[in-house]
């Protein structure tokens, strides 16, 4: 028979008071513990890393083509009418729409122009909410293989200026090396360094998207994204919708380009560093970026005996090729400009008949890359292919934006998502007063043992090791390290526009709770967000 518990068996189970209370002070001690060595928690605050991360910012949808992108916010100036929210002219990163919320005419002529109002006030919202591995970079962790800090994380640190403020960068440059920056890459020790997978498919910026084209040009930014035929009978068609179609039967090929200019479409399509998150400049357009990614949802319904279909992307003088073939080879093809003939350099079996695939072809840090359904199925070597620092300041200099196409040969096939993307784009368009900057093309530095060097993501808009993270009023070494910059040379000497390593904090790796914005005076009037943006809950790489 089972035996009922009395009152007085469960005054014996529960613990005493102290113990209780001891209880619920370990738990607490425990909390505090790994807040502050394991787990310490962040909030982004600026957008110096956007897209990966976003500081304060406002969410919108393009009225022209529907894409949703995030916007920058800034707080109204200290003293300023606190019901007066800032209110930026916003870019659509896929078709360059503009748009302002403010009567017609209120807005400055040194600001970018609009191409359409606002209907009412972004609504903002708080930057992202992070945790950071607090112990990795201690030691002796920090000597530990991929447990100290690497290439290409994500990093919190102690801003050099003040040795009190946090500040989350990418680290690019490790001690010892001599880094510099030229046409947007990162070169170390005088060689190009590819970003590590991970970091590349967070530095992959979608740049024009046909799941939403555009209705209508945007005549601010003189800006017509889009794909033409370059020949009018070639077979393609759809080019101005979300499935793209080519049948042609005949053995000639047919060929679509991007393009950009809405007065000359047989001129290839610009790409540059825009962000949305930043406010156009009417002053700087941006740079030409030359590492690109096409990709495309790729179903094949028929191939002739001689057919083929192939994805094309330039790079100067060079020119990649992934194609498809009818005898079920997928080639990495390379010609020179003025060549006869193409070199293959790899190739795979592949079968249309299987059904659908999802091809990119890309050039980036060097490399020339072929993914099928998200996986590299061939690259480029450094035998065949190499930008060497000297080739990498002539392009530069030259300003000569991509090709991009597609074409096909006695084939019938369908694409889908067809998807350009830039990769970042490291500017050395310096704005510091009485230098030259650091690590900028033609001005490498060289790391110290213990010194760490550090990026945005968002080039442009990013106070980093650049400028050694000082404004041009503010002395980029912090009284906490001026005994340091006085050392000798070799005597742990402090470098500006370096990082200490003990001023490392550790490395960022999830975004925990996107978008809360709690109520402010100076926010839209609505309800906060007191909830996450779960779909943006994410890992950062």
């Amino acid at each position: 028979m089972t035996r009922r518990t009395t009152a007085a068996d469960a005054q014996q189970l529960k613990e005493p008071w102290p113990e209780q209370w001891a209880s619920f002070i370990g738990f607490f001690v425990y909390l505090l513990i790994l807040k502050s060595f394991f787990l310490p928690l962040f909030i982004i605050p600026t957008g110096s890393m956007a897209e990966t991360l976003y500081g304060a910012h406002a969410m919108h949808t393009c009225p022209n083509c529907g894409t949703e992108y995030a916007v920058g916010w800034q707080q109204p100036p200290d003293g300023g009418d606190a019901r007066a929210a800032y209110h930026p002219v916003v870019q659509c990163p896929n078709c360059r729409w503009r748009e302002y919320y403010g009567p017609p005419g209120s807005l400055s002529p040194m600001r970018a122009q609009p191409d359409s109002l606002l209907a009412e006030p972004l609504r903002p919202a708080a930057g992202d909410r992070i945790f950071v591995h607090g112990w990795s970079f201690d030691l002796p962790f920090a000597r530990m293989d991929k447990l100290g800090p690497q290439r290409w994380d994500v990093v919190v640190f102690k801003v050099p200026t003040d040795g009190q403020t946090n500040y989350i960068k990418r680290l690019i440059g490790l001690p010892g090396e001599k880094i510099e920056l030229i046409d947007g890459d990162l070169y170390v020790n005088d060689c190009l360094e590819p970003k590590s997978h991970d970091a590349q498919r967070s530095l992959w910026f979608p740049y024009y998207n046909q799941d939403f084209p555009p209705r209508r040009t945007a005549g601010q930014a003189a800006y017509c994204p889009r794909w033409i035929a370059l020949d009018a009978g070639g077979g393609w068609s759809g080019l101005d919708t979300r499935v793209v179609r080519l049948s042609n039967p005949a053995r000639i090929p047919a060929v679509i380009q991007f393009a950009t200019d809405a007065g000359n479409p047989s001129r290839p399509g610009v790409i540059q560093d825009v962000y949305a998150y930043n406010e156009p400049r009417i002053d700087h357009p941006g740079n030409v970026v030359t590492d690109v990614r096409l990709s495309a949802e790729v179903d094949v319904a028929r191939l002739g005996d001689d057919g083929w279909i192939e994805l094309h992307v330039t790079k100067a003088e060079h020119s990649f090729f992934a194609r498809l073939t009818a005898d079920h080879w997928l080639a990495l093809e390379h010609q020179p400009n003025g060549a006869a003939n193409r070199e293959t350099w790899d190739k795979c079996p592949w079968r249309y008949e299987d059904g659908p695939m999802h091809l990119a072809l890309s050039h980036v840090d060097g490399r020339v890359v072929v993914e099928v359904d998200g996986r590299i199925a061939m690259e480029s070597t450094r035998a065949q292919y190499e930008i060497t620092p000297q080739k990498a300041a002539a392009l530069s200099a030259a300003q000569q934006p991509p090709v991009l196409r597609i074409a096909g040969q006695n084939a019938q096939a369908t694409l889908r998502h067809l998807l350009i993307e830039r990769d970042v784009y490291y500017t050395s368009d310096v704005r510091v007063t009485g230098g030259a900057g650091y690590a900028v093309q033609g001005h490498p530095t060289t790391l110290a043992a213990n010194e760490y060097f550090m990026l945005g993501d968002n080039s442009p808009n990013s106070l980093d090791a650049r400028f050694a993270f000082a404004g041009m009023h503010t002395d980029p070494v912090g009284p906490h390290l001026k005994a340091a910059a006085a050392r000798p040379e070799g005597e742990g000497r402090f470098h500006p526009g370096t990082v200490p390593g003990d001023q490392l904090i550790g490395r960022a790796f999830f975004v925990y709770w996107p978008g809360f914005m709690p109520t402010t005076p100076w926010g839209s009037g609505r309800l906060p967000n007191l909830l996450p943006d779960l779909g943006r809950t994410r890992w950062i790489h």
